[in-house]
């Protein structure tokens, strides 16, 4: 159980769904100090395993590049990407403008998540 449940249900989902989307497993008691989207995204970077700044490999073509991501389900992260990925899933989980969400955004305080 997640010791941040005081937060409520759109915090939870919102974490869900990133650690669902960057294949990464966020510790409970590192969720519990989440309370900004800067928070969320230095988190999701602390803990992931994929590079974030992928170097393309000379000996292979996008489009191999492409079909191998395709069969092994991995897709190279940069950090812009990250951002601009959580920056959505956040947008869609809390019906908010993308103005509204930026780095020191409070998840109850500005974006109004329960």
């Amino acid at each position: 159980m997640y010791p941040f449940l005081f937060y409520g249900l759109d915090i939870i989902e919102i974490v869900l769904r990133a650690e669902e989307t960057f294949a990464v497993d966020l510790p409970d008691h590192e969720c519990a100090q989440v309370s900004t989207v800067g928070d969320l995204y230095h988190l999701v970077l602390a803990n992931s395993t994929f590079p974030t700044s992928p170097q393309p490999t000379s000996n292979l073509t996008s489009q191999a590049v492409s079909c191998s991501r395709t069969i092994l389900n991995v897709r190279a992260w940069t950090t812009p990407d990250i951002w601009t990925t959580l920056k959505a899933l956040i947008q869609d989980q809390l019906q908010v403008p993308p103005e509204e969400v930026h780095e020191a955004a409070h998840f109850q305080d500005d974006l109004r998540a329960d």
